[in-house]
């Protein structure tokens, strides 16, 4: 799925490269199996098979009749909504396949997903269906596909949104809700994933579905009651994972290309702990062609150079490991301490003695940045069915958040990740419409907004909103996609 944002089209992009990437590219040295279990006993560990949902999610998306739009940037999370073309047709789609939701409900309070890396470790129907995470090792981290993302969560997802308006518009809230709060849930588990791509996939996929629900809090702001809307504020929202705070500090920093990465070296060195010529090359310099196509030519001789002035096997695994525990520690820190000002030791490896490493590993900023995304668009959709809780408990908007607090929203998730004095989000009633300059146009916002600060955590009034906070503010409430669709600026 290829969700239609500002955001998304980047990993859209990867996605193109990488399956083009990893045809016809041989498994080179290294024996896959012995890789993925490495990877496996990571994600794995500490849980047992009755703590995942992957085996019965998949197994009941392979019972489902297939979508009636293939799914892609026209039919995603992002447009599925009652007033799109086509809709009735949708709707009766997911009428008929409610054993998938039957499956979200039951699987929603375990830890983990639990999507296994390799072909050979999953059933003979997933892997006939391409539900897998084929991974081959000697090709790089571009060696590894996430083919289940893009197959069979894309699917689940859409028929998901489907289900929910399909609900809503039969006035079944409290269902409605409950197949959303469950499709949180199992995203929130993939989040535990161990390889960046997939958790950048999955926090990303949850901010926006959580944008989406707001959506239909404000379109069915009339009909759903009071009542619900207290529950999602105090009871469903603040508890999508229940290790999880205002600042998702439980969330797990991913391990798995540390581990493919140093896989990778232990295949390019030979057993007195040197450069092997030969593999160094082919390896690398395989890496470095697939990351910069343009560098094609002439990639493996620079690689066979860099072997003879590399570091050891020893020095080079002490500096992935180096690199991850910097990450790690910036990882668990709060938002604004000194250590994340600094400069990181993926900064500063060497780019000769240790390319390998500095070619290999990516830089985890990109996740870091997902991880505010979704802090931000979990506490704004808390405070969101809060706002509209007392709504229409009291036919008003409030004046700020103290009559919302404890009775409609959790108090301690009113946390604006983008604030450096680590303040809550802004919220205000306006006596006048405010013009917001949005993704989907130039909107006007009335009766009260609430926002995030953006990366630059410079106050913009919520005069200017994207998505991710790259430019201006981060509007939270009321939903801008719903607004521009409710101006028809978009579909």
């Amino acid at each position: 799925m290829c969700l239609r944002s500002h955001r998304f089209p980047s990993l859209c992009l990867i996605t193109g490269v990488l399956a083009a990437l990893f045809m016809s590219v041989p498994l080179g040295f290294a024996d896959a199996p012995e890789v993925e279990r490495r990877l496996n006993e990571r994600l794995f560990s500490g849980s047992t098979e009755a703590g995942r949902s992957a085996t019965s999610i998949i197994d009941a998306y392979l019972t489902m009749s297939e979508s009636p739009v293939p799914v892609g940037d026209d039919f995603n999370l992002t447009t599925i909504w009652p007033g799109m073309t086509g809709w009735d047709a949708i709707s009766k789609w997911a009428a008929a396949n409610e054993q998938m939701g039957v499956a979200l409900l039951a699987s929603q309070d375990k830890p983990l997903l639990g999507m296994p890396y390799g072909r050979s470790n999953v059933k003979d129907e997933w892997a006939e269906m391409n539900v897998v995470i084929d991974v081959a090792p000697g090709t790089g981290l571009t060696g590894v596909e996430y083919e289940y993302l893009y197959g069979a969560m894309e699917t689940i997802l859409c028929w998901a949104t489907a289900e929910f308006y399909r609900l809503l518009e039969a006035e079944q809230y409290e269902d409605a809700f409950k197949i959303a709060i469950a499709t949180n849930r199992l995203l929130r588990q993939g989040g535990e994933q161990e390889m960046i791509r997939e958790k950048l996939w999955f926090l990303e996929t949850l901010s926006f579905a959580l944008s989406t629900q707001r959506d239909a809090m404000y379109a069915y702001l009339d009909r759903i009651p009071a009542a619900l809307y207290k529950q999602l504020g105090t009871k469903d929202y603040p508890f999508i994972n229940m290790g999880d705070d205002q600042r998702m500090r439980r969330l797990a920093m991913p391990e798995g290309d540390r581990i493919f990465v140093e896989y990778l070296l232990e295949e390019a060195f030979d057993r007195s702990g040197q450069a092997d010529e030969a593999r160094f090359a082919e390896i690398f310099g395989e890496l470095q062609a697939r990351e910069t196509p343009l560098d094609r030519f002439g990639t493996k001789k620079r690689w066979a150079r860099l072997a003879t002035l590399h570091g050891s096997l020893d020095a080079s695994k002490d500096k992935l490991v180096e690199v991850y525990d910097d990450w790690w520690r910036r990882w668990r820190s709060r938002q604004f301490e000194p250590i994340m000002d600094l400069p990181t030791a993926y900064s500063r490896l060497n780019e000769v003695r240790f390319a390998a490493v500095q070619l290999a590993v990516r830089d985890l900023e990109d996740v870091f940045r997902a991880r505010e995304e979704l802090i931000t668009n979990i506490n704004g959709t808390i405070f969101s069915a809060g706002l509209c809780g007392y709504r229409k408990t009291f036919e008003n908007w409030p004046r700020d958040f103290s009559g919302v607090y404890s009775v409609y929203s959790v108090k301690r998730f009113d946390f604006d990740p983008y604030d450096s004095d680590y303040g809550g989000l802004t919220y205000k009633k306006l006596s006048r419409p405010l013009t917001v300059e949005s993704p989907y146009g130039q909107l006007k916002v009335e009766d009260c907004i609430l926002y995030a600060l953006g990366r630059d955590h410079i106050d913009d009034q919520g005069a200017e909103s994207t998505n991710d906070g790259a430019v201006g503010d981060i509007v939270i409430w009321p939903p801008l996609r719903q607004l521009a669709r409710d101006e028809k600026l978009i579909d």
